[in-house]
């Protein structure tokens, strides 16, 4: 049983860290495929001309809000996971329980109180552009949005730490010595 919960804990860890890099990859190139300028298919759902960019940037916007909304969720789950697997595991102590507590403590700022502030001035911003005063709302966005980017990178290191702490080097019998 041990042997089975350690390996669903590396399994856990893996796809997590995975998942936080595809939801990089989708959140950076949404905008582009939104890119009325950069994408014709864009370009003839956001019509007319004049407005492409600002519809663009709108549907990027509540798509990406969707998407970490769900994402943020689904890592609440991963925490409950992770704690639930480091304890039937019997490693609820030092450096693998250190490295979960971090997580918690990031994800819960991100799903608490970056996501919904990045959200609500997200909300702001898209009207503001739509009516040319976006620069007032633009840098309290941004400040948000880089705490959620730096955050966010920080946990894909503590993730790869978890990672190579993690007991499933048990599993496969080479646990490499410490000196």
């Amino acid at each position: 049983m041990t042997a089975l919960v350690r390996s669903f804990h590396f399994a856990l860890l893996v796809s997590w860290l995975a998942l936080t890099l595809g939801v990089w990859w989708v959140a950076t190139n949404s905008f582009e495929a939104f890119n009325a300028e950069k994408n014709p298919v864009a370009s003839k759902l956001f019509e007319p001309a004049p407005e492409a960019k600002i519809k663009g940037r709108m549907a990027a916007r509540e798509v990406n809000t969707r998407i970490f909304r769900a994402w943020n969720r689904l890592q609440l789950m991963f925490c409950v996971l992770l704690f639930c697997f480091l304890w039937w595991a019997g490693r609820m102590r030092g450096l693998p329980l250190a490295l979960a507590g971090c997580l918690l403590l990031i994800v819960g700022v991100h799903v608490f109180w970056f996501t919904p502030k990045i959200e609500a001035l997200g909300r702001i911003l898209t009207n503001a552009e739509a009516s040319g005063n976006a620069p007032a709302v633009q840098s309290e966005f941004g400040s948000y949005h880089g705490a959620y980017v730096i955050t966010d990178i920080l946990k894909a290191c503590v993730l790869f730490a978890a990672i190579w702490v993690s007991p499933w080097r048990k599993v496969f019998g080479s646990e490499t010595p410490r000196g």
